[in-house]
């Protein structure tokens, strides 16, 4: 080979690397492909490349997959034989570690109790992934345990990752618990990563970093392989860097799974859906959220009337006193239960089988697992009689109907189209003594209702990446996902992406 010729080659191989850089959802990267601009190997690459790159200041990423590049090859011999894999051809995607994967990459819920968890099985959404032609990049940090270890723990720190930092401002946090996931789309790490959502967990994140997300409605996505907080409440769902990529990877990841007895074969419910130029769009208070989100929010809604939307002020009428009591109860209880049934599955390598040995296995290694702050959670939901079922089910039953009721007559009784609200407040400091500090969030409703809830990033507050939030009516995604695709377009995206 001549000189020349090695020349050329590494100019080729640099315009590749440069293009691959610059895509950051589906379609430009599809449109590469097909234009031969760049093909997956080379875009893996760059992703990989970005990741070595920043991720030290960031700790988004616990683990590259090593079989990424091998999965990018055989997809670029796949097209090369004039073949297509799928809707997700040669995507690559962040998965938290909290999702199990084939391969030698554990699965630890950030966890040091889980280092040696490699169970080599994709979960349900894994398979569907790969299927659609995905390329598992590797293993995304997240607030351990998915933030049900310690009630002052720092949103995205994990005794595995450390402490992940806010993508737009590495002394701020970045929410939780799929802390990883969000930082690594808005830093472009990846087009597509996915979260789990218990109650807030995809939103907030996604909202403080500034990227689109959705929270699925219960039964929508399949939770097996994915390791349990609340059967009741936890869902996956996608990040990305606009709405239309994480409708597209949602179509991809739903349905029925029968080892996951929630979910459904997912039909969107369209029957009343009709096309709309002007919404009625109702807006819930902001007051619980800073001055600043509230001024913001108020130039929103000033935005979508400008825009010839009717937007009506709402309340929640519905008495939640008891709401958030239940909640607590009830995943003190499911938490118990799952972890300990996933924990005795677990591979032989894995010695803590049980919440109470996790328990003693945090107190043993007090200085990696506990340096910041303890595990009064754990205690909490081993204290919890498992034996009591009757109250479980009766608590279980007026939660759940709670939330839908509120959410059901928010939509009868204003005669709207569609709610709305800030997702959550600015990110704020990071604080590893005294933990977060939430300043509002609109989570909970849609999380035990089990109703779809989406995240749009629509402005800045100090430069720091603001969410609306589009809370759904109960069976009614098709209408959020289209009405909120409306508001996205209204709004316009102003939240630049670090570079």
């Amino acid at each position: 080979m001549t000189k020349t010729t090695i020349i050329s080659l590494i100019c080729v191989l640099c315009v590749f690397s440069a293009k691959a850089n610059n895509l950051k959802t589906i379609e430009q990267i599809h449109i590469a492909y097909k234009n031969k601009t760049t093909n997956a190997q080379h875009v893996t690459q760059a992703y990989i490349n970005r990741i070595e790159k920043l991720n030290p200041q960031y700790n988004a990423v616990i683990n590259i997959d090593p079989s990424a590049i091998e999965q990018a090859k055989a997809l670029d011999l796949l097209y090369a034989n004039s073949k297509w894999a799928g809707p997700l051809h040669g995507i690559p995607v962040l998965l938290k570690d909290n999702i199990e994967t084939k391969g030698v990459l554990p699965t630890t819920a950030g966890s040091l109790a889980l280092k040696n968890n490699i169970t080599n099985k994709d979960a349900f959404v894994v398979k569907k992934l790969r299927e659609a032609g995905a390329i598992i990049l590797g293993k995304a940090n997240l607030s351990e345990w998915a933030n049900f270890r310690s009630s002052y723990s720092s949103s995205g720190w994990s005794a595995v990752g450390g402490q992940t930092h806010n993508a737009h401002d590495i002394t701020r946090n970045p929410c939780g618990s799929s802390a990883g996931s969000a930082v690594a789309v808005a830093l472009n790490f990846a087009p597509i990563a996915l979260g789990t959502e218990t109650d807030g967990s995809i939103t907030c994140p996604a909202s403080v970093n500034g990227v689109y997300a959705i929270k699925p409605s219960m039964g929508q996505v399949s939770r097996n392989g994915v390791i349990p907080l609340s059967s009741s409440q936890d869902t996956v769902g996608p990040m990305a860097h606009t709405l239309k990529d994480t409708l597209l990877v949602l179509a991809v990841l739903q349905g029925e799974n029968k080892k996951d007895v929630s979910t459904h074969e997912f039909v969107l419910n369209s029957k009343e859906l009709t096309a709309k130029s002007t919404l009625k769009i109702g807006a819930l208070p902001s007051d619980k959220f800073t001055i600043q989100t509230q001024q913001l929010y108020k130039k929103q809604l000033n935005a979508l009337k400008q825009a010839g939307h009717t937007v009506t002020e709402i309340e929640v009428t519905d008495n939640l006193d008891s709401l958030f009591a239940d909640e607590y109860y009830i995943l003190l209880y499911d938490f118990k239960a799952e972890i300990n049934h996933y924990l005795s599955n677990t591979p032989k390598e894995v010695k803590t089988k049980s919440l109470e040995a996790l328990i003693n296995f945090n107190s043993q290694n007090k200085e990696t697992e506990m340096p910041y702050f303890g595990q009064d959670i754990l205690t909490k939901s081993q204290a919890i009689d498992l034996t009591n079922k009757d109250k479980y089910q009766r608590v279980k039953t007026r939660y759940r109907a709670l939330a839908k009721s509120a959410i059901t007559n928010l939509y009868k009784n204003n005669d709207i189209d569609i709610v709305i609200a800030p997702t959550v407040s600015p990110a704020w400091k990071t604080d590893l003594i005294n933990g977060d500090n939430f300043k509002g969030s609109s989570s909970s409703l849609p999380a035990i209702a089990g109703s779809t809830h989406i995240t749009l990033p629509v402005g800045k507050v100090s430069n720091l990446p603001v969410g609306l939030s589009i809370i759904a009516n109960i069976n009614q995604e098709q209408a959020a996902y289209t009405y909120a695709d409306i508001i996205d377009k209204t709004l316009s995206l102003n939240t630049k992406k670090p570079e």
